[in-house]
């Protein structure tokens, strides 16, 4: 492995040298005598931290410090001062100095300061990497919704039919929790007692609330443990993809905010827009509240099933908080809760090619 990089900017020539004697086996250390000379260094040299004197002829360390975060915000930046004070850390630290040295400096002190400087970096440009690897992945799924938007643009019934198809081979979750939705958001409406119009707009959400999953990396849907934060940021794509293929064909276009919306949360910290209230919309709140009833209630590749009062009790913990109130209390006095797990046992939630078909196709008045 390339050893890690070193730059040393001081304007006097003992505390250069006795800074590379000190970390040259360690490290591939370069001097720089002023800020300048520095700033002309920072490109070729492209180190990994900087040792900076705070007071030089030319230009300060703090100028200095603003220039190199300019141009490079990851490179890990240690003031060395015989003159520091709380208001100039402060500055510093603001600014985005990792630390301050105080001449005369402890060898040992030195040593220790620039090792957690480089961990820093590097641990820095891991997180930079995997951020753009997201990004480079986003972007990917992008470029296939806008071939899907092409495709559906003539074959709107078969090409939804084919795409959710395609959901339940990569991940059979999926595909079996929509159906199950469907039957639990259509029994909550009547519950509701909402008018038809409102019941067939809901199923058909339902049915494709899910369906941007179908360009998440199987790795993410299917992990057998609870997601990092960086799977988490891919999984949070999957409500804009699926209003970005919806709203992308006319006959459906009209669910695509509701889809986008359903992990949106009553107190404005859902994703991906962070909606709050009455901001978001109405049938997204139905949906939301039941597709959670549903996710807590089957079998995960990382967890089974909650029991029932767990259900319920967690509905009651997130009244006002993730949910509408009106809909957990609604929620709560069904008995749909009991009534999905018997469906589902009994296998009543599976639906044919044609009953699919037949809710994305069934007439709605917009």
């Amino acid at each position: 492995m390339a050893q890690k990089k070193v730059l040393v900017v001081d304007d006097e020539h003992g505390v250069r040298e006795s800074i590379r004697m000190l970390l040259k086996s360690a490290y591939d250390v370069t001097l720089a005598v002023n800020g300048a000379d520095a700033l002309a260094k920072l490109s070729e040299v492209k180190p990994d931290v900087v040792l900076l004197d705070l007071r030089m002829p030319d230009m300060s360390g703090i100028e200095v410090l603003q220039n190199i975060k300019a141009k490079d915000p990851l490179v890990e930046v240690i003031l060395v001062t015989a003159y520091a004070t709380v208001d100039t850390a402060r500055k510093a630290l603001r600014l985005g100095a990792f630390d301050y040295l105080t001449k005369p400096f402890n060898p040992l002190e030195l040593e220790g300061i620039v090792r957690r400087g480089i961990e820093r970096r590097v641990d820095a440009l891991r997180r930079s990497a995997t951020l753009e690897a997201i990004q480079h992945d986003y972007q990917s799924l992008r470029k296939e919704v806008e071939m899907a938007k092409h495709q559906m643009a003539t074959h709107v019934r078969d090409t939804i039919y084919a795409l959710l198809m395609s959901l339940e081979l990569r991940d059979a979750y999926s595909g079996q929790h929509s159906m199950a939705v469907l039957w639990l958001v259509d029994s909550f409406a009547q519950f509701l007692d909402l008018p038809l119009e409102e019941r067939t707009r809901l199923k058909r959400a339902a049915l494709v609330h899910d369906l941007g999953k179908i360009g998440i990396p199987e790795e993410v849907l299917n992990k057998p443990e609870p997601l990092n934060p960086a799977d988490q940021q891919v999984i949070c794509q999957h409500p804009i993809l699926s209003a970005e293929i919806i709203a992308s064909v006319e006959a459906l276009s009209d669910l695509a905010p509701i889809v986008r919306a359903h992990h949106e949360q009553w107190d404005g910290l859902g994703y991906p827009d962070r909606l709050q209230g009455e901001e978001i919309p109405r049938m997204a709140q139905i949906l939301a509240v039941c597709d959670t009833v549903h996710a807590m209630g089957s079998d995960r590749c990382y967890r089974p099933r909650m029991p029932e009062p767990f259900i319920r009790s967690e509905l009651l913990s997130q009244r006002g908080r993730q949910f509408n109130p009106e809909y957990v209390d609604a929620m709560l006095a069904s008995n749909l809760i009991t009534e999905i797990q018997r469906a589902e046992d009994a296998g009543k939630m599976v639906l044919t090619s044609q009953q699919i078909r037949q809710v994305l196709d069934a007439p709605v008045s917009v």
